[in-house]
């Protein structure tokens, strides 16, 4: 039995209350992965209020967020997508909660956040995970990311390098 999911980028910023919530359970996961590999334990609280203070960045026209809902409208997952300068996307706050999960939604939420990097103009798509993440890094992988050095722009703190692995996809023409 499959799940009933849609999913599309908004127009208008999304509620805060409910993005707030998802991203609480998001950066629950990142700090508890981060921690694994060694790295510092930060504020979940802290870490969802400075997503909330950017949020202007992945609005259009520069950027997108993602929204997946089931049939009720209940938010399953959530994805950020921002141009960093005029040719470079970067990917961030891929999140699929657990009801959600092995139904392919990751990955389609990355492809639509690739093609709507492609119709920013973007030629280079950069993203970031924590070390150990390693169904996300094999997703990167199955979608011909390479693994690169940090990126201009990449918004962590240069001290979390570390525990970070930086991926980078080159977009062809056509």
């Amino acid at each position: 039995m499959g799940l009933d999911f849609s999913v599309a980028f908004v127009e208008t910023q999304p509620d805060l209350y409910e993005l707030s919530d998802i991203l609480t359970e998001y950066y629950a996961q990142i700090v508890e992965r981060l921690m694994t590999v060694g790295g510092p334990g930060l504020s979940v609280q802290d870490l969802v209020q400075s997503s909330l203070d950017v949020i202007d960045q992945f609005m259009p026209p520069n950027g997108g967020i993602l929204l997946a809902r089931d049939s009720s409208g209940y938010l399953l997952g959530c994805g950020f997508v921002r141009m960093i300068d005029d040719h470079q996307a970067e990917l961030k706050r891929l999140f699929v909660r657990d009801l959600a999960r092995g139904y392919g939604l990751g990955r389609q939420m990355i492809e639509m956040r690739i093609e709507k990097a492609k119709s920013l103009g973007a030629t280079t798509i950069l993203a970031d995970t924590v070390r150990g993440n390693s169904s996300m890094l094999a997703l990167y992988d199955r979608l011909g990311f390479s693994e690169t050095p940090r990126y201009d722009g990449n918004a962590n703190p240069a001290e979390l390098d570390k525990y970070l692995v930086y991926r980078k996809l080159e977009l062809t023409a056509g």
